[in-house]
């Protein structure tokens, strides 16, 4: 049983900062953010299955894409999905978002839905920078905020507006 608080908890706003002190967050050893998150809901093998060189697991509402470095897993990706399909058309999630059995997410006030200017008034008062790019594709993001850590914060047209949908970390390492 893991005794120290500080490893059960899962802030936003830690992740968007990459504070040492979040647990779960790329470019550390998964036995580490594995004993924080427990076992996953379910695994998705996105790279080559005799190799397992990369696959994401989902623990809640948290996705954790891992690697593999020599003979260690490493995080290369952490994942907040904040939104649903809500009659074919995306949603923000409502109420509290699970991580592990009886741990929630931490939102920080990112909550799901939150405005691009809410999200970057958030942003400033955390002294954390920021570019905004409007996405024109098919996919269902509409802006991203991307962060010079390699984190990305993504919107979706949900009630007719660009809302808070996903957040996305990256790994610093090349290749990832």
């Amino acid at each position: 049983m893991i005794r120290n608080h500080t490893l059960l908890s899962f802030s936003v706003l830690k992740l968007l900062q990459r504070s040492p002190s979040q647990v779960v967050r790329p470019d550390v050893p998964f036995f580490s953010v594995g004993r924080a998150l427990g076992p996953p809901s379910w695994w998705d093998f996105g790279g080559d299955p005799a190799s397992f060189d990369s696959l994401l697991d989902y623990h809640g509402n948290i996705q954790v894409e891992l690697w593999v470095q020599g003979k260690q897993v490493e995080v290369r990706r952490v994942g907040v999905r904040m939104w649903v399909a809500n009659n074919e058309s995306p949603a923000p999630k409502q109420g509290k978002m699970k991580f592990a059995p009886r741990r929630y997410v931490r939102f920080d006030g990112f909550e799901p839905g939150l405005s691009v200017g809410e999200t970057k008034a958030l942003l400033d008062r955390a002294s954390i920078t920021y570019t905004e790019v409007a996405v024109a594709d098919a996919s269902e993001t509409v802006v991203v905020l991307s962060l010079s850590n390699k984190t990305e914060l993504l919107f979706f047209m949900m009630g007719g507006r660009p809302s808070l949908a996903e957040i996305q970390a990256f790994s610093e390492h090349r290749g990832a």
